[in-house]
């Protein structure tokens, strides 16, 4: 059964269990794909999105065992492996969600554990530290669709933004969190805010693989007049989300990467909290 996601921090006291960490990143996962979709057009093989959802819900394991792996652990090289290897298991099983997603979300879950949960400061410098650790096993800059983008392009990408301790998790999509609900809004409108303004700000490499650096900026500036005018729910707001909705359907742009630092903020936001960051993060 899908489980629904959390509505506000768990604000989590130690110790947590890796299956608590695990439900963590399945509820952050699964509000993400339960959001409205930028642009509003379904996958032909999941029109109504529970695949996307049961794909999550798959993936369930695989955090519970990151969790357990890396739960006391030094941030050593045997951990990293370790890591990677469950990671190829979940590949390797079929699993449907994001490469991104589940590498930073997983990431997160690691750096949570081994820190004992502390603080989402230490979380994402642990994750951080895991991130940089070298693995054989990791696929080739040239072997995905955003490692080809990260390499042409020169951007970042998801394994830059783990390596970097996710800076637009920390600084751009968690502060929005906090200041759309510091302004009332609904939750889903808050959780939208936070897509749109990493939408404006994260180089994409989902959108440059699939539209290069001209679809990019046309999506960060449209997503930007979308917060500029008040956000998802305002209607200014609704207005530009139009003509962004529009510009992203033809040709079909993705905002892939954005969706998984979504996730990844979530999973703090839920263990955490908004105001679980060390100051200057």
């Amino acid at each position: 059964m899908l489980r629904p996601a959390p509505t506000s921090p768990a604000h989590l006291t130690p110790p947590v269990t890796p299956h608590l960490l695990a439900d963590l990143a399945v509820a952050a996962c699964t509000a993400r794909a339960r959001l409205p979709l930028i642009p509003d057009v379904p996958a032909p093989q999941d029109p109504d999105g529970t695949a996307a959802l049961r794909a999550v819900e798959a993936v369930r394991p695989t955090f519970a065992a990151v969790a357990e792996a890396a739960d006391g652990r030094p941030l050593d090289r045997a951990l990293r492996t370790e890591l990677g290897r469950l990671g190829e298991a979940a590949a390797l099983d079929g699993a449907a969600v994001h490469r991104g997603e589940l590498w930073s979300v997983g990431l997160l879950v690691a750096g949570a554990a081994a820190t004992g949960c502390r603080s989402a400061y230490t979380a994402c410098a642990a994750a951080a530290t895991l991130a940089r650790l070298p693995y054989d096993g990791a696929p080739g800059p040239a072997d995905t669709p955003g490692g080809r983008a990260r390499l042409h392009f020169h951007v970042p990408g998801a394994t830059g933004q783990a390596a970097s301790g996710f800076p637009h998790v920390r600084r751009v999509a968690l502060p929005a969190l906090r200041e759309s609900r510091a302004h009332g809004r609904p939750e889903i409108a808050a959780r939208m805010d936070a897509l749109l303004t990493l939408m404006a700000t994260l180089d994409d490499t989902s959108l440059l693989h699939e539209g290069g650096p001209a679809a990019l900026l046309s999506v960060q500036m449209d997503a930007r007049e979308v917060v500029r005018a008040g956000g998802y729910d305002s209607p200014g707001g609704r207005a530009a989300l139009d003509r962004l909705d529009a510009r992203m359907r033809d040709p079909l742009l993705v905002p892939r990467g954005s969706r998984a630092v979504l996730s990844a903020a979530l999973f703090l936001d839920f263990t955490f909290g908004t105001e679980g960051a060390a100051p200057g993060m």
